[in-house]
């Protein structure tokens, strides 16, 4: 689930993820907890078979096609929200399910919505995918009802295998799509809602049904004597009030103006100076501006680049042209939302007459963070949601 995108509060633990593959850049990871389903393996399918080292592999099988699953559901919404502009850190793979750890922002609800939508579309894709292979084996196997496909599921067959790997991916998909934070189900009704209200109405909304869920799930999983449930309960519950803590944020940066937090950094750098001008200083994002007016950017990403050959070209040859700026009077949150939806790290302050008045950055986005979180209390509060955020900068 693209639930996990805010949980950075979980660092300490988090952090202590084993790395096992990257994928486009992405680093899927394996918390140390995954280490308890061993032990439920050998004694749900090893104890409980007939033959306890054919049931044993069979439950490491299939342990294995079900995590396979839900990392290519974590990495299909870290595909989605890379290609809109937004980092991705890491995947974690947990006993409960997976997080995707990326940037916050304030998305557009169709762009939100693609990407609580591409995990769910990547396991029907995969049962899809094994439909065919499954009513083969449905057919060698004589099935005809449901009884008999109970019967066949009772086994450790190749059969069994492929049918719980097609059922698993359909449930995976389904439960996701419930619609409660931070589900992804949550994050397309929060999307819908966006499109018909403000997005702080919309988040509200899908925040309380977040909470309703986990109420009702608490007291099944104990009614049914599942401990998966409560512990999901909790992961929502917990989910949604970082959730809540990030809109309360939202609301505080929405009445910040960006200008009270722009820096002036040299009053930017002229066209016509040579590249190697860029690095005094350190590599960084920095404002074109000829006579007073932004004329372009110069990102810290292509000086890098460029580095070895920056004494021969001039700060025109490198520079955007199709930068996106904002007004002193602009909110935070109004700025960091163009950020995210140009894919660059900072944006160039200007006043009516596009003069320049300073260079907003990732950097200072993350200082304002600082900024709120000392200019309220508890301190403690607004720290985790700092963190809930990710946005680190590049």
């Amino acid at each position: 689930m693209s639930a996990g995108e805010q949980l950075d509060d979980w660092g300490s633990s988090v952090g202590r993820a084993i790395s096992v593959v990257t994928v486009r850049g992405v680093a899927v990871r394996i918390h140390p907890t995954m280490l308890l389903l061993v032990p439920w393996v050998f004694w749900h399918w090893g104890g409980r078979s007939t033959e306890p080292l054919e049931g044993t592999l069979f439950g490491l099988f299939l342990l294995l096609a079900v995590f396979v699953s839900v990392a290519g559901h974590e990495l299909a919404h870290a595909v989605v929200a890379h290609r809109f502009g937004l980092a991705v850190r890491d995947v974690v793979l947990l006993p409960i399910g997976g997080l995707t750890r990326i940037e916050q922002g304030p998305l557009p609800p169709r762009r939100e919505a693609a990407i609580a939508l591409a995990g769910p579309v990547l396991n029907l894709g995969i049962a899809l995918a094994l439909l065919p292979v499954v009513s083969v084996v449905l057919a060698l196997y004589e099935v005809t009802s449901l009884a008999d496909v109970a019967r066949l599921l009772t086994g450790t067959s190749v059969g069994s295998l492929l049918i719980l790997t097609m059922a698993s991916n359909v449930l995976l998909a389904l439960f996701n799509l419930i619609p409660a934070f931070p589900m992804d189900g949550g994050r397309l009704l929060r999307a819908w809602l966006s499109a018909l209200s403000e997005r702080a109405r919309a988040t509200r909304i899908s925040l309380v049904t977040g909470y309703l869920v986990a109420l009702v799930t608490l007291p099944l999983g104990l009614w049914l004597r599942e401990p998966t449930l409560p512990l999901a309960g909790l992961f929502l519950a917990g989910a949604a009030l970082l959730e809540q803590r990030t809109l309360q944020l939202e609301r505080v940066l929405q009445r910040l103006p960006v200008g009270q937090f722009a820096v002036w950094d040299g009053g930017g750098i002229d066209p016509e100076q040579p590249l190697s001008h860029a690095l005094q200083g350190g590599p960084r994002d920095v404002a074109v501006v000829r006579d007073g007016t932004v004329v372009g950017m110069l990102w810290r990403e292509n000086i890098v680049r460029l580095a070895h050959v920056a004494h021969l070209m001039r700060v025109a040859d490198a520079m955007d042209h199709g930068f996106a700026a904002v007004s002193p009077e602009t909110s935070v949150y109004e700025a960091h939302r163009r950020m995210l939806a140009s894919g660059h790290p900072a944006v160039p302050v200007v006043d009516a007459g596009n003069r320049y008045r300073g260079i907003f950055t990732s950097d200072r986005l993350a200082h304002v963070y600082r900024y709120v979180q000392a200019s309220r209390r508890p301190a403690g509060r607004w720290l985790t949601v700092v963190r809930a955020l990710g946005f680190l900068g590049r």
